[in-house]
């Protein structure tokens, strides 16, 4: 056989070469040949590709053949473009053909085709990126553990950090037995010997965490193993179950309560579908119906019922099927025949907004109605009774309403008994609004018998009739008591007084308050009419050219006027409410803006004091309503005014308006609250709160001044408005005033009144200007000294140190006793004009304090200032230690006597002033 031609064996090698084979030149820089294979790999014929140099067919990130010299590279991987435009991994041996002159011009080019692989390895790496994404990612925890008897841990997903308080690295290595609660180690070591076989099953145990609390995990496993089928690792997914864990307790406990109420309910509890159906129920209904609980399931409702209920029952089934509640008496027809009284209520049952059945409650009523049906017998026995006696007699329930009353009461009291019946007691006895506290004598008397059980007798009390009449009545109150409980109380009562006394009395005491009325309102007249005079020329004067000394001094007769003038408001304003004369306006106003207004008025005052002052409406509250909105806003500033005064600094003061009812479209009722943190009231003083000319307490007026008529007022303008006021406060925490007004909707037509005008008001007084000389302050007339002037009043301490001013002296000022006392200390004074009636300590009491100093501190010559101007008032003031006497008003010769008598330098001598 004749051997094989070496070149005919390359061929044939090259043809059928299972991986691509070329030849190229680096000087042509293009292939010369390519073999059967690398056309395969490229789609490219052997032709197209001899005409193509290797960068344009390879990708161009990879192109590493020119023709330049090659570095001594072998072997390379790189990414050719197909002719399709497809890409193609090749591994490139390159073997150079070296021709004679040594220099390698033609390289062999082999391609071992690596897409499938590259595929492959890309998919792994995928793999393993989405393996990570997924671990690192996910809220559940993924570890990896040891097989061996501590399930030591080689891998822990970064949710551990959030679950347990561990970062992975320190959960790695340690056993997660040991952390497993010893109550579930059982159980979790079962777990994994069974799932060990079986696979697929999850188990709930506690875990703990780096705090040492536990959480509740669920969790699965998975086992791989070796090529012997020996356990090589074991994977662990687990969620944290913790909040499930809580909210299926609640659930339990709450079905637990609800299983409870249910089967333990006294009444008879069921539900129902929307067909009538019964679908549970519990024992009672049993009871009440006579059939068992097997035999109501899957029952409609229809043949128990009586046929003469049958449709009122439907008809409020229906109801309750459309969403609305439903309770209602009918009678019920027992298995064994007889009927049955009941009270149902029917009760939607909803789910995502639908109603999918109902529920029922129902009580048996059949001796509530037998012992209605014989108080119904003997109330007409006792009617009789009632009717025919010459007592007045009325019976009250534990909350105060009247239940009935005889004719002959009704009669006395002027009353038909259906104006009274549901009504409450107050106004049988006084036409009046307002809490216990407020109540009379008599009415605390009935308050005390409900409340307490007691029984009580009066031999003479003042009872009103309905037109606003009194008589005089002897009553007793008799509490009534059923089984032990208190049900109200009984009052029985006569009038004891002839019908010629009756008249004589009411008579007699309403010229004396018409009398009264009329010299108020005629002395508050003819003193306004001078203080006019004297505003209105002040006010001129202020708009003429002054100094600035003048400008003050103007300010503060300003100041004082109004002050005097809001005095003469309250007296008028109340001599004509108690004279009938004041007329109610029927305007339309937006109370939005009388709310802002009175808070607008008040900030700067409060800001002064340090007090926060706010308000809020209702934004229910029509925008127009028809009432007098002077009135309202008078009630207003006065309640906000108190407020303010009454609040300390650092408090708050809050008025609010909202909207109470709309009874129909002629009537609106607000509801007003002024709020404060200031000093409260005593329970034991508030009935005392709106009666005319009061004033809780003597160091209150001293400290916080007033005419005390301010609240009575109000509670007349509020009744004058048909409306109630009343007040809840406490000692030290503060107090709510709260009244009620009826408005009228606009659309309908004014009362006859509502062109009235308008009652007058007082205007607020302008802020105090200090003032000082243009012309710079002269030299002390008596010589150098120190001075101190003590008084609580503004514009009394302004006007003192003006007048010192004038005499060369600036003063220190302290605006109580207890600031003077501590000045004195700290400084020593020559003189001191002491105020008597001052807040924290008054005149005499700093005076004595001052006195028991030791050195130059008690020293000072002590002048008092006061309006009290008799002789014995001078003598109370030397014997308490003061030196001196000045009387209010101060005028300016007096400041200089008592300046020139207690200069300490006693040779000084005052120059001479030219004629």
């Amino acid at each position: 056989m004749k051997p094989f031609d070496d070149k005919w064996l390359f061929e044939k090698a090259y043809e059928n070469a299972p991986f691509a084979m070329g030849v190229y030149s680096l000087t042509e820089d293009r292939w010369l040949r390519v073999n059967p294979s690398f056309c395969r790999m490229l789609g490219y014929t052997e032709d197209e590709l001899v005409e193509l140099s290797d960068r344009q067919i390879t990708y161009p990130e990879d192109i590493v053949l020119s023709p330049a010299p090659l570095p001594s590279l072998s072997s390379i991987e790189k990414r050719y473009v197909t002719k399709t435009g497809g890409i193609v991994w090749a591994a490139i041996g390159l073997s150079p053909l070296t021709p004679d002159s040594g220099e390698p011009a033609v390289l062999l080019v082999q391609a071992v085709d690596l897409t499938a692989q590259k595929m492959r390895e890309e998919r792994l790496l995928d793999s393993a990126r989405q393996y990570r994404l997924i671990t690192e990612a996910s809220l559940d925890w993924i570890s990896r553990h040891e097989p061996d008897g501590q399930a030591t841990m080689t891998y822990s997903s970064p949710s551990c950090k959030a679950i347990f308080g561990y970062e992975p690295e320190e959960m790695v290595g340690q056993g997660a037995i040991p952390l497993v609660h010893p109550d579930d180690l059982e159980r979790v070591l079962h777990f994994l010997e069974q799932n060990r076989h079986t696979g697929g099953d999850k188990v709930t145990f506690r875990f703990r965490c780096k705090n040492g609390d536990y959480v509740w995990l669920e969790s699965t496993t998975r086992y791989t193993y070796d090529k012997d089928g020996n356990v090589n690792e074991i994977i662990s997914i687990s969620r944290d179950i913790t909040e499930r864990k809580k909210a299926d307790q609640q659930l339990q406990e709450s079905e637990q309560r609800y299983k409870s109420l249910f089967d333990h309910n006294p009444a008879a509890v069921y539900s129902m579908n929307l067909d009538g159906d019964y679908k549970t129920a519990n024992k009672n209904l049993q009871q009440i119906t006579g059939y068992t609980l097997e035999e109501l399931i899957g029952m409609y409702w229809g043949p128990i019922v009586a046929p003469k209920d049958l449709p009122k029952t439907l008809h409020h089934f229906e109801l309750a099927k459309q969403g609305f509640p439903q309770s209602y008496d009918l009678t019920i027809i027992h298995k064994d025949g007889h009927p049955v009284e009941i009270n149902s209520t029917n009760i939607p049952i909803i789910v995502d907004n639908e109603v999918v059945g109902v529920y029922g409650i129902t009580i048996d009523i059949t001796e509530r109605q037998r012992y209605l049906a014989q108080i119904e017998k003997l109330s007409s026995e006792y009617t009789l009774i009632l009717n025919s006696v010459t007592e007045g007699i009325f019976g009250v329930d534990s909350s105060g309403n009247a239940m009935f009353i005889n004719p002959a009461g009704a009669d006395m009291l002027g009353f038909v008994p259906e104006e009274l019946i549901g009504k409450p007691y107050l106004g049988m006895l006084q036409n009046a609004f307002g809490s216990p506290a407020q109540q009379s004598e008599d009415e605390q008397i009935i308050y005390r018998a409900i409340r307490e059980g007691h029984a009580y007798h009066n031999k003479e009390a003042v009872f009103w009739r309905k037109d606003g009449s009194s008589f005089l009545a002897d009553y007793h109150v008799t509490p009534l008591i059923d089984n032990g409980e208190l049900r109200g109380a009984v009052v029985v009562f006569k009038d004891i007084t002839g019908e010629k006394e009756i008249i004589r009395a009411k008579e007699f005491a309403e010229k004396a308050d018409q009398a009264k009325s009329e010299f108020l309102a005629i002395m508050s007249h003819e003193i306004r009419t001078p203080m006019n005079g004297i505003i209105g020329m002040a006010d001129l004067l202020a708009e003429t050219e002054l100094t600035e000394e003048q400008r003050s001094y103007a300010d503060i007769i300003l100041q004082s006027s109004y002050a005097l003038l809001r005095i003469l408001n309250e007296i008028l304003d109340f001599s004509k409410i108690e004279a009938g004369k004041m007329v109610v306006n029927h305007e339309p106003f937006d109370v939005r803006l009388v709310m802002e207004h009175v808070v607008e008025l008040f900030q700067p005052k409060a800001a002064e004091r340090g007090i926060r002052l706010t308000y809020e409406l209702d934004g229910s509250i029509p925008p127009t309503l028809i009432g007098d909105e002077g009135i309202l806003r008078q009630i207003i500033v006065n309640l906000v005014g108190n407020a303010i005064k009454f609040t300390e600094k650092d408090g708050h003061v809050s008025l609010t308006a909202k909207l109470d009812q709309i009874p129909g479209r002629r009537d609106a009722v607000l509801q007003f609250l002024v709020r404060d943190t200031g000093i409260g009231i005593p329970a034991d003083k508030q009935s005392q709160l709106f009666q005319s000319f009061s004033q809780l307490h003597p160091t209150i007026n001293r400290k916080y001044g007033g005419t005390g008529l301010g609240l009575a007022i109000c509670k007349k303008l509020v009744e004058l408005l048909g409306g109630a006021i009343g007040v809840d406060s406490q000692v030290n925490v503060g107090s709510t005033f709260h009244f009620v007004l009826p408005f009228e909707l606009p659309g309908e037509t004014p009362s006859a009144d509502a062109l009235a005008e308008h009652a007058q008001r007082g205007t607020p007084a302008p802020a105090l200007v200090s003032g000082r000389e243009s012309g710079g302050s002269p030299s002390p007339k008596f010589g150098p000294m120190k001075l101190l002037v003590t008084d609580d009043n503004s514009v009394n301490r302004l006007l003192l140190l003006t007048l010192l001013r004038k005499l060369g002296y600036e003063a220190d000022y302290a605006e109580n006793g207890a600031e003077a006392l501590q000045a004195v200390r700290s400084t020593t004074y020559d003189i001191v004009f002491m105020d008597l009636q001052m807040p924290e300590l008054d005149g005499f009491e700093t005076t004595a304090a001052i006195r028991r100093l030791k050195g130059d501190a008690a020293r000072p010559a002590i002048v008092a200032v006061t309006a009290f101007a008799q002789k014995e008032d001078m003598e109370m003031c030397l014997a308490s230690g003061m030196n001196d006497f000045i009387s209010k008003p101060v005028f300016a010769p007096e400041v200089e006597r008592v300046l020139k008598k207690w200069s300490p330098h006693e040779f000084y001598q005052p120059h001479q002033e030219k004629d």
